[in-house]
């Protein structure tokens, strides 16, 4: 079978190879027949690549332990559910499944848009099968998952312990598929360039792939700051690890392109910054894949360095400068047909907009690859931690909040500073009001009381919107649910905007909250004491041992009390694996409550003695971090969600755009 599973990826890539070429030449010379060969290379490219990974699949719950790949990542005690993610669970395999993923997209948009986008999908199929052919070279001739030991083990290394857990089970495909899913936009985009049809077609063909791949990514990120949370054991949820910065710039750049091309749509204008945006996303995908998978940056998520290190600069150089270069020939072909008339105008607001995500995006940048930039100039690795990001990055990002507050309040073309002005009055006057009542709470720090206003202030311009728009549908006789329903439904992509605002605002309070007012301490125990933290006292009852097929757990019984009152118990523990003994796991133990948590970690620890180390902390508000983040995500989900009634008109106004471009259908 993995035998199979090698010649099934040889030839997914030949496939692929020939769609290039057939795509290409066939709209070259205007041979429609090469061109729907083409299309059916990439199909059957798509197809030999599911083949390869159902064989990987079968070769890690059969324990083939013949394969390297296998071997390194799993064992005769991992679970089911875990072999199976352990396809991606290390380098080779997570370069199969990612170039399995670009082809199953990619094979989808041709099944669906193949009329509408029949002068861009040639050069679409192309540009597509060109990306999938690289890392199906890496994985045939660099870093196969299939390649055999020469002596067969007994049994496997076990997969990465902090793998074991069901959000990095499902962390890393949600990313792999944010990342894949901008090769959509960023094919459409090329194809446009390529072919010269540089109008909107190639935006109302990617929108809805730019706002799936997106919302991966969201789900991505979440998940992975959850697992942070969850199983890394020191308090937060995001530490500004190279690997989750990689992750986080691509986002950055799409949500900058999702923003600034409603411009283009609407009046015709930022059409070279919107094609260097979706270039600029992508390139950052394969930057950041580069980054973690050659092993440049120092992670708990990164892999080892390999020898795909070279393959990958040599194509994200290429990349970069071809498309740089094909933009640059084709800037004639994207002259604005508008420009902004007044600096109070939604233009200039979504400008500014992009300007900060920039910003910020530029942060990140410069922050993740300076300890690299800094051991290649001066051979000493420099260490760039959170303190640099929350000093210049999350500022930054506090300016988007404030952007967000103003932006529903600007019109097209010019607008009005005095109404803008009328309609703050009262989302600012809730504001301060709020802002002084937390102040009379306690709440002191400036930090908070400013970021916080802003978020208020934000949350209720947005809140505004909707209930300006439902009243005026209860006023044709409409029920108040019945008028927000059809409200949203009818305007999905600006009102799933606006909970898109609403999850950024919840996510900022609990990042406040989280951050500037969470209580921590330490301390060593013996059997009976206790210690205190925030209004919580805890008390230890004494360590308890726990032994299970491939692992042994030591864990720390706590009873928490609260004014007296019993709350319940917690047990932080550590967990040591049989094979993967010098990989010893942190595990909190969390007590979640609707405005705070409760977590505690098990430091050092005598088992003779009793004797124990424990931190526990306070995080208020974090319950706002994961409400925030589902919030954005079902906002997504919103403005994605397919309206017939739309498509129908855009599959019309794509087929006008198209002209007299003829390509076979069938």
């Amino acid at each position: 079978m993995a035998d199979l599973g090698f010649v099934a990826s040889a030839l997914a890539l030949s496939a692929a190879v020939y769609a290039v070429v057939a795509s290409i030449v066939g709209v070259w010379r205007d041979v429609g027949e090469l061109v729907v060969s083409g299309r059916r290379g990439l199909f059957a490219s798509a197809v030999l690549a599911t083949l390869s990974i159902l064989a990987l699949v079968y070769a890690f719950v059969q324990h083939d332990f013949s394969l390297l790949y296998v071997w390194r990542t799993s064992s005769t005690t991992t679970p089911l559910f875990y072999l199976v993610t352990g396809v991606w669970g290390g380098q080779a395999g997570s370069l199969l499944f990612w170039s399995w993923l670009v082809l199953v997209f990619a094979s989808v948009a041709l099944l669906t848009r193949w009329r509408a986008d029949a002068a861009l999908l040639p050069w679409f199929t192309a540009v597509c099968a060109s990306i999938a052919a690289f890392f199906l070279f890496l994985v045939v001739f660099v870093a196969s998952p299939f390649e055999r030991l020469a002596v067969l083990p007994v049994e496997g290394n076990g997969l990465n312990p902090l793998l074991q857990h069901p959000g990095m089970a499902f962390h890393p495909p949600t990313l792999y598929l944010g990342f894949t899913g901008m090769t959509i936009p960023f094919a459409f985009a090329m194809a446009a360039l390529l072919s010269r049809r540089t109008d909107a077609g190639w935006i109302h063909a990617s929108r809805r792939w730019t706002l799936v791949a997106w919302v991966f990514l969201s789900i991505g990120l979440s998940l992975g700051a959850r697992w942070a949370y969850d199983v890394l054991g020191w308090g937060g949820y995001w530490g500004w690890d190279p690997v989750e910065n990689a992750a986080l710039m691509p986002w950055i750049a799409a949500t900058a392109f999702l923003h600034s091309v409603i411009v283009q749509e609407r009046r015709g204008m930022f059409r070279v910054w919107n094609m260097a945006l979706i270039i600029l996303t992508f390139a950052l995908v394969i930057v950041g894949t580069f980054l973690t998978r050659a092993g440049l940056v120092s992670s708990v998520h990164s892999f080892a360095e390999s020898d795909i290190g070279l393959y990958f600069l040599l194509f994200t150089t290429a990349v970069i400068l071809g498309c740089v270069l094909l933009l640059w020939s084709r800037l004639p072909d994207l002259r604005s047909r508008g420009r902004i008339e007044s600096a109070f105008s939604r233009e200039s607001a979504f400008l500014a907009n992009n300007l900060v995500f920039m910003g910020a995006l530029f942060g990140v940048f410069w922050g993740t690859l300076f300890p690299l930039f800094s051991e290649i100039l001066t051979d000493q690795r420099v260490t760039v931690g959170p303190p640099y990001f929350n000093l210049v990055v999350v500022p930054v990002f506090g300016l988007v909040v404030v952007l967000m507050a103003i932006g529903p309040l600007t019109t097209w073309r010019k607008s009005d500073p005095r109404r803008i002005g009328r309609m703050l009055l009262v989302p600012a006057a809730l504001s301060f009001a709020t802002t002084l009542g937390l102040y009379l709470a306690g709440v002191h720090s400036w930090v908070a009381l400013v970021g916080l206003s802003v978020c208020v202030l934000a949350l209720i311009v947005t809140l505004q919107e909707f209930i300006r728009g439902t009243r005026a549908r209860m006023a044709h006789g409409e029920s108040p649910l019945r008028a927000l329903v059809r409200l949203v439904k009818r305007g999905r992509r600006r009102y799933g905007g606006y909970i898109v605002h609403i999850g950024v605002v919840l996510l900022g309070i609990g990042i406040i909250g989280s951050n500037v007012y969470k209580m921590e301490t330490e301390r060593t125990l013996d059997v009976g004491d206790s210690l205190r933290v925030g209004d919580y006292t805890l008390t230890y009852e004494g360590l308890g041992m726990a032994e299970g097929e491939d692992q042994v757990t030591v864990l720390a019984n706590l009873a928490v009390s609260r004014d007296g009152e019993s709350m319940g118990t917690l047990a932080p523990r550590r967990d040591f694996f049989r094979l993967r003994e010098d990989q010893p796991m942190t595990i909190p133990s969390v007590m979640h409550r609707p405005l705070e948590d409760l977590y505690t970690m098990l430091g050092l620890y005598d088992v003779e003695t009793q004797r124990v180390t424990v931190k526990a902390m306070v995080n208020p508000l974090i319950s706002f971090v994961w409400l925030g983040m589902l919030t954005l995500v079902l906002g997504t989900v919103v403005a994605a969600w397919p309206d017939p009634t739309e498509e129908r008109v855009l599959d019309v106004e794509l087929e006008r755009l198209a002209g007299q471009a003829s390509v076979p259908a069938s």
